[in-house]
C-alpha cells in the first residue's frame, strides 16, 4: 500500500473557510459585547425605577421566566431553604437577556416611565 498518497492529497479549502467562520462569529460577539457593555449603565437605571412586581410581570411577559432560585442547605441539619428573589436578582437577570430598546419600550407601554425617554 502506498501511504505517501493519501497522506500527501492536498486538503481543501475548507481550513480557510472554517478560519474566515470563526473570524466572523468573533468579530459578531465583541461587537454584541461592545454594544452589552455600552447599554449596561443605562438598562441599570431604567430598572431601578421598576417596582419588584413590574420586574416579575416583565421577565414572565418577555422572557418567560424569572429568574432560578437559589437553594441554601443548613450544614448542620441537612435542611433546604429557598433563598428570596431581591429586585437586584431581577434586574441582573433582565440586564442578560434583553437590550435597552426592549426594556424602555416595555416601560413606556406599561407606563412605568413617560413617553419622554425615547
Amino acid at each position: 500500500m502506498n501511504f505517501g498518497k493519501i497522506f500527501d492529497r492536498k486538503k481543501t479549502d475548507s481550513s480557510s473557510k472554517n478560519l474566515e467562520e470563526i473570524y466572523k462569529i468573533k468579530e459578531e460577539i465583541e461587537k454584541e459585547d461592545k454594544i452589552f457593555e455600552s447599554e449596561l449603565p443605562a438598562k441599570y437605571a431604567l430598572l431601578q425605577k421598576f417596582d419588584i412586581p413590574d420586574l416579575k410581570t416583565l421577565c414572565t411577559e418577555l422572557l418567560g421566566s424569572e429568574p432560578a432560585t437559589e437553594e441554601y442547605e443548613d450544614p448542620k441539619s441537612g435542611n433546604k431553604k429557598i433563598l428570596p428573589q431581591y429586585k437586584e436578582d431581577y434586574i441582573h437577570f433582565i440586564i442578560d437577556e434583553l437590550r435597552l430598546s426592549e426594556i424602555k419600550e416595555y416601560a413606556i407601554k406599561n407606563k412605568i416611565v413617560s413617553d419622554e425617554l425615547k
